[in-house]
């Protein structure tokens, strides 16, 4: 799995990319076959977004979430993402 981080407007910490990298490792139980992440972090006075795309196969899963804290959102997301990668697979074992 190929991660690419892109922070927007501040400069990221390697102890954010670490924690990132961390979460986004939980995906790999419900696709074999990830290809890319890219990690879109944006700071814009107080609030905060992530944005998260994974590339499967040929197809792209999005997800993205506002908060004030990026160690909170973050696991926010990739929740987001294990289930829209479940309904996927479960898509794919039900043809």
């Amino acid at each position: 799995m190929k991660i690419t981080f892109s922070a927007r407007h501040f400069d990221a910490t390697e102890k954010l990319k670490d924690f990132t990298s961390e979460e986004l490792k939980r995906l790999k139980k419900y696709h074999d076959n990830v290809m890319n992440v890219e990690v879109v972090l944006e700071e814009s006075g107080s609030t905060k977004a992530a944005e998260i795309r994974v590339k499967i196969q040929g197809k792209f899963i999005t997800s993205k979430a506002e908060d004030t804290d990026f160690y909170k959102m973050i696991p926010k997301v990739v929740d987001k993402l294990e289930t829209q990668m479940r309904h996927l697979k479960d898509k794919a074992n039900n043809r």
